[in-house]
């Protein structure tokens, strides 16, 4: 059937317009680019057609695609609105969760119940869709679909639900809540999505930033999961629910291995490392990370957006540092492709959409021991790139015949109203494009599809024998489904066919699926694992000890192999081996995991992984790495000593460490054992606060006198690292009073870096010595502080009531200003449960804390007005923001990356400056800790596990603390940035911030 349309002059004019963008070439003798193809496909199917095709046709003629591929639309409005998620079952049909009451509304009004679940069929076979059924109706915001036993898993907060057509009329008659209890008093965009299936059999959800409080209603014998931000996962058989590891935000993944990698907005691709559980069975291990970056992140994480889009980048002010024009702000929908239908050269690639800047990257994944790291593939250009601020991709995904299917969400406005100021919101336009959307699918250039050669899509019914073949393809999708039907059916009639596959199929991918489908069938045996345990394939090798791990009755018949995987030349399975012997008992695993501590000290991941499964064989294995070699130590096995030297002393008795330390100091010491004498004394002090000072161990005053020596040597020979000189000043802390003090005071001066500086006041104050505390408010010495040293020193002052006397009298004296001391910490210190405290502080900050901030706001709006200098304002910038910020690579990262942030209006920037409270997204907001030993610490978390947290504190270091030492923790949810900023700076010093951060003069 052919169609005619008559094409409006206007329409045309914009047409050929369109075209002539996508098909400009650089003229760049120097930087010349790839030669980009007009992309067009005929936009109808022969059952449906679109009643005007030009603004479709514009839409293809728009991208801009990696050559030697090419992109066809496969649905559009009104076909398909608002595609968030999508996921094809077995038989070619595919879901659609369709997110059309998004944005949800800002002003508390009841939320818009606009959201489907669609069901897109192509029943003339040509490869597009033609027929919807509305699936489901009546949906708040659903924003994630995972196909299961005829049905579909759909997150939709602050449920979990599951859906099924049991009357074949294509319309779900089985609507049960699975789960409830997610957050949602969040926007719509940071809530629970992508369920995704993983090889264990258990479906992996993202958290989008929040939490809640989990149960299925089917199981009231379970209790409710409580638990903040954080990723987790369910069983679809059990229900049972917990939580793992990662924050991630709208995007998870799966690599054919099983490794699992999310992203949040400016962090477009995470390798979640760890779980939890790993960390949990050591309670003395004070380490709580379980994410590595693999990406660059942040002001580094560049993109090449070849649109204009005012939308993301000139008009929305969101939270400073967030939005970033160049850089990744919205990273989302992360697959690591699998499929055949580009070419081999993109399998193992990781995509990631950016909606904001209407792109998509394509990154190249690399092993980095443990983990991994990826970079563009290209540079100066992007994977696919649209000229039109409409398009908005969101989501990736597998699908039919190998190819890279992509949701697009069509909307002018992608971006949510709650991050866009109220003066802002009513000029932009948040509704355009609500029931617009389009799916695509981009596969290699050739005039036609390949011939299927694949079991899968079938509407037929399948056989076991075709499933376990497809099983077999060299398609991801395919093993994907075949793995899903027959983890659904679990037929005991496929075991002798799975353990063949597991043993002899070509594909290592295959043989890893169907090692678990064997494993999920009760069918594991010792011969089996053993095979797999030394399969040729690392990623084989690497799932065959997470499946030891959960086949314990074998593991006496593999221990051997399990053993020799400590030698495996992949840093990758040595990692895997660690943490399934840190599983066993009894002392034999203690030879295999020092050797694997031997080969990869240097590496934190396997560091950890080590001293994760270490228990009460610790002093055992301190004896083998200390009698196994003579040579001197790396610089990664003194930090492992280091780790060591702290979980020996948490996890034993006070005499056993100090009997440990006497025995070492007794000797003749080498890096390695200052190393673990630093980590002995530091455990110490954190375990309980009753360790104060080194004369408690029993040393004599001419052996304090003589380590003191060995300590002042070791800091001025100019060939000692940075890291065993911050130990050398760690250790110099916990001597007694009146005996170092001068010698760690001398090294608060510009020549000596800024970590050994910091460790240097650390030092000093621990000691909560008056003596300290004058050294660091002496009148010439505090201007000579850097703005993070004084804002560490002020930390530290405020830590502990002798300090704090000394920093209240430096200021009554003037010899430190008043409006150093940042708001936050002035506004707690006026609010002291200590009346003394709490009467001086009034009467030194009274002054700087009065009025509404929006007043102030309003007072300084003339700012805008005034003509400021590019390099004075970059002086003030190092002044009063780099403690806290980055910008173009200098500063700390306490909070959001501002490089970028001058594509924000100026009017945005001096609001979020004067009224940092105004929008704080829960990464950035502080957390207020009191040990029991009385210190008091301010941050933000960077992690947390169930035995300790991670708190990036407010002057730029982090501080990890064991659970059982936090008397209490509160989250105000404010911002770690102090308001009163306007205090310590002239109207003029604000213009010319704004010039710098601008990056021009202004206005």
């Amino acid at each position: 059937m052919n169609f005619r349309y008559r094409m409006p002059y206007a329409y045309f004019l914009v047409f050929l317009l369109l075209l002539s963008t996508a098909c400009s070439e650089k003229t760049d003798t120097e930087d010349i680019g790839p030669l980009f193809e007009r992309q067009e496909s005929p936009v109808n199917s022969y059952l449906y057609s679109y009643q005007d095709s030009l603004p479709l046709k514009a839409a293809l003629a728009a991208f801009q695609l990696e050559p030697g591929l090419q992109i066809e639309l496969l649905a559009a409005e009104p076909l398909v609105a608002d595609p968030a998620a999508f996921a094809f079952d077995e038989t070619g049909v595919l879901y659609v969760a369709e997110n059309t009451g998004y944005p949800d509304p800002v002003d508390g009004t009841a939320r818009e119940m606009e959201g489907t679940i669609a069901r897109l069929e192509d029943r003339d076979g040509d490869g597009k869709f033609d027929y919807r059924t509305d699936f489901v109706t009546g949906l708040s915001y659903p924003n994630g679909i995972l196909p299961w036993k005829g049905g579909v898993f759909v997150t939709c907060a602050p449920h979990l639900y599951y859906f099924k057509d049991t009357s074949g009329n294509g319309k779900a008659d089985i609507r049960e809540i699975v789960l409830r209890g997610f957050d949602d008093s969040k926007t719509a965009q940071i809530r629970v999505s992508h369920p995704v299936l993983g090889l264990d059999g258990w479906v992996y959800l993202t958290s989008g930033l929040t939490g809640g409080k989990v149960h299925a209603p089917s199981r009231p014998d379970k209790e409710p999961v409580e638990f903040t931000a954080s990723d987790s996962r369910f069983h679809p058989e059990t229900l049972e629910f917990e939580r793992t590891a990662g924050r991630s935000q709208f995007g998870l993944a799966f690599d054919a291995f099983g490794r699992r990698f999310g992203s949040s907005n400016r962090h477009p691709l995470q390798h979640l490392v760890l779980e939890p559980r790993h960390l949990e069975r050591n309670p003395h291990l004070p380490f709580s990370n379980t994410v590595q970056n693999v990406s660059p992140v942040e002001s580094e994480a560049l993109v090449f957006p070849i649109s204009k889009s005012v939308t993301t980048a000139d008009y929305i002010p969101r939270l400073m540092g967030r939005s970033h024009q160049g850089t990744f702000t919205s990273a989302c929908g992360t697959l690591i492709f699998q499929g055949p239908g580009l070419s081999e050269a993109h399998v193992g690639n990781a995509f990631i959409c950016e909606p904001a800047q209407n792109l998509v990257q394509r990154q190249r994944l690399e092993k980095k021991g443990a983990t991994f790291v990826s970079q563009r593939v290209h540079e100066g250009w992007e994977f696919l790139a649209s000229s039109d601020t409409w398009f908005n991709p969101v989501f990736l995904g597998h699908g039919p015949n190998g190819a890279l299917y992509l949701a697009d969400m069509y909307r002018k406005t992608i971006d949510h109203p709650a991050y866009v100021p109220e003066e802002t919101r009513p000029a932009l336009d948040f509704s355009s494009g609500k029931n617009q959307g389009r799916i695509y699918r981009i596969r290699a250039k050739g005039p036609e599809m390949p011939v299927n050669s694949f079991v899968f899509p079938k509407k037929d019914p399948v056989s076991l024998s075709e499933t376990l073949k497809a099983l077999s393809d060299g398609d991801a999708w395919s093993r994907e489904t075949a793995f899903r039907l027959l983890l659904e059916a679990k037929p005991a009639e496929s075991l002798a066919a799975l353990r063949s596959l597991a043993r002899e199929a070509t594909l290592p991918e295959t043989r890893v699926r169907a090692l678990w489908l064997v494993h999920h069938t009760a069918g594991m045996s010792p011969e089996l694992l053993r095979a797999a345990l030394q399969d040729p394939h690392p990623g084989v090798r690497e799932q065959g000890l997470w499946l030891a791990a959960r086949s314990k009755n074998l593991i006496p018949q593999v221990e051997a192999q399990i053993f020799e995987r400590s030698e495996d030349p992949e840093p990758r399975v040595r990692f895997a081996a660690a943490l399934v012997l840190g599983e066993q008992s009894g002392e034999g695993k203690v030879a295999p995991l020092a050797h694997i501590a031997y080969q990869d000290a240097a590496d934190s991941w396997l560091r950890t992984a080590v001293l994760a499964g270490l228990n009460n064989q610790t002093l055992g294995f301190l004896q083998l790495l200390r009698e196994s070699s003579n040579e001197p130590a790396s610089a990664g096995m003194r930090e492992l000593f280091s780790d060591l030297g702290k979980l020996l002393a948490a996890s034993h008795s006070f005499e056993t460490s100090k009997n440990l330390i006497l025995s070492i100091w007794a000797e003749e010491t080498t890096l390695a054992e200052a190393a673990l004498l630093a980590g002995l004394c530091q455990g110490l002090a954190e375990k309980d606060g009753q360790f104060l000072h080194l004369d408690q161990l029993g040393l004599t005053e001419n052996q304090l006198k003589a380590w003191r020596a060995e300590l002042t040597t070791l800091l001025n020979a100019a060939s000692t690292a940075e890291d065993d000189r911050i130990r050398a000043v760690r250790t110099l802390g916990y001597f007694p009073p009146g005996q170092t003090e001068n010698l760690l005071g001398s090294l608060l001066t510009p020549d000596q870096s800024n970590a050994v500086q910091l460790e240097a006041v650390t030092a000093l104050t621990r000691q909560n010595h008056s003596k300290a505390g004058k050294l660091l408010t002496e009148a010439q010495q505090w201007k000579t502080f850097t703005p993070q040293i004084k804002a560490a020193v002020i930390n530290r002052l405020v830590s502990q009531p002798v300090l704090l006397e000394e920093l209240i009298h430096a200021l009554k004296t003037g010899a430190i200003p008043a409006a150093d001391i940042p708001s936050t910490t002035r506004q707690a210190l006026m609010k002291s449960a200590n009346p003394r405290v709490q009467s001086a502080a009034d009467s030194l900050f009274d002054f700087l804390e009065e009025g509404g901030r929006m007043e102030v706001f309003s007072r300084y709006k003339e700012v805008l007005t005034l003509v400021g200098d590019f390099a004075a304002g970059k002086a003030v910038f190092r002044k009063q923001c780099a403690v806290c910020h980055r910008h173009s690579g200098e500063g700390a990262e306490v909070g959001p990356d501002l490089t970028g942030i001058g594509n924000q209006p100026a009017s945005a920037i001096l609001l979020h400056t004067l009224v940092p409270n105004y929008e704080i997204l829960p990464e950035y907001q502080t957390t207020t800790v009191q040990t029991t030993d009385g210190r008091q610490l301010s941050g933000r978390i960077l992690s947390e596990s169930a035995h300790s947290i991670r708190l990036k504190t407010s002057f730029g270091t982090e501080e990890t603390l064991l659970r059982s030492r936090i008397e209490r923790m509160e989250n105000p949810g404010t911002s770690l940035m102090p308001d009163g900023l306007e205090q310590t700076m002239t109207r003029q010093d604000l213009a010319n911030l704004l010039s710098f951060l601008k990056g021009s003069s202004y206005p």
